[in-house]
């Protein structure tokens, strides 16, 4: 990814990157800071579904040893199309300023907002535009709030907080663990449309 967001490119070069890294035995890191897949017509008709698919492919059914470290925002599907907790990474660490959730608080704020008035809309109703503030800002402190790198590691959602000055420690500490046992990949991937 470039910039934090995943494009059709970088997500077919990701899963052939994984392909790779499994064909040589090579176990992956990804360094987290996401959030999330690019939206919109251009990419929709550029494939942004299919290679998206395939990213997630290669990332589910890869069996090196990975080693995910999140070291800024996390959102949503972006997550997932670079290892986060659900793809069983063999370590996860996050630093101290990551940020996980669905989307930004902002974000789902406004997403909320717009369904709240469209839904008043259908039953020919006022909008209490106070009361549509105050929910908006509810939401965003709720999601601010449980996005937090210290929320998501309280709830084990990461092997830990690092600083990021001992991040290349880390990982090497993490290399050195996953060769005490043979590295293997894997040439299974299910189907990949090209």
């Amino acid at each position: 990814a470039n910039n934090g967001i995943l494009f059709t490119d970088s997500s077919n070069k990701g899963a052939q990157f994984i392909q790779l890294c499994n064909q040589s035995d090579v176990p992956l890191l990804y360094l987290q800071n996401i959030t999330g897949f690019m939206v919109g017509t251009k990419v929709e008709q550029e494939g942004i579904i299919k290679a998206g698919a395939k990213l997630i492919n290669a990332v589910s059914n890869s069996t090196v040893p990975a080693i995910t470290i999140m070291m800024g925002a996390s959102y949503g599907a972006g997550n997932y199309g670079m290892c986060g907790r659900a793809y069983e990474p063999r370590f996860l660490f996050t630093w101290p300023n990551h940020r996980i959730a669905v989307m930004g608080g902002k974000q789902l704020a406004g997403v909320l907002d717009l369904v709240k008035r469209e839904a008043a809309a259908k039953k020919g109703l006022e909008v209490d535009e106070q009361q549509l503030n105050v929910a908006k800002q509810m939401i965003e402190g709720q999601v601010d709030n449980e996005s937090d790198a210290f929320f998501a590691s309280a709830r084990l959602w990461d092997d830990g907080i690092i600083d990021p000055r001992d991040t290349r420690d880390v990982v090497g500490l993490c290399l050195s663990t996953t060769y005490n046992a043979p590295v293997a990949g894997t040439t299974s991937w299910g189907v990949f449309r090209h």
